[in-house]
């Protein structure tokens, strides 16, 4: 072999093997155990909660109050209930119940109910004090 042959092989080698090492680098292998899954802080860790108060709710004894509350209501909003209803919930009875409810609003502030319960404490012994005259009045005849 020609000397040129060998300083040629001796001259690519290093090349050669570089890039045998580099392009041979393969990924690591999966991993077959993935990581432990976090603690859960939402809806998985209600279930137990949640499926404790289902059975609650649907107890034999709730269920027959569900029924007799559902039986109750179709009673009340047959017949002529349902037209009343409608009379009591009329606009005219609606404003009324507003100017109402507005008077009250008016009327009843901290400071006369506060004056309105000292009125009755003081005024509750004098109509027991009167009870006792009128019984003493009325057992003497």
């Amino acid at each position: 072999m020609p000397l040129k042959t060998y300083l040629l092989a001796l001259l690519f080698t290093p090349f050669a093997l570089a890039t045998t090492t580099t392009t041979t680098t393969d990924p690591p292998p999966p991993n077959p155990i993935g990581p432990r899954a976090p603690a859960s802080s939402g809806l998985l860790s209600e279930l137990p909660t949640i499926f404790h108060g289902a059975t609650e709710l649907l107890s034999p004894e709730t269920v027959d109050k569900l029924e007799t509350i559902v039986s109750g209501g179709a009673v009340l909003l047959g017949g002529d209930t349902l037209q009343n209803l409608q009379r009591l919930l009329s606009g005219a009875n609606i404003d009324k119940l507003q100017r109402i409810i507005d008077n009250a609003d008016r009327l009843l502030t901290p400071g006369f109910v506060n004056e309105t319960t000292q009125l009755i404490d003081m005024a509750n012994p004098l109509v027991s004090d009167v009870g006792k005259i009128m019984n003493a009045l009325i057992g003497s005849t």
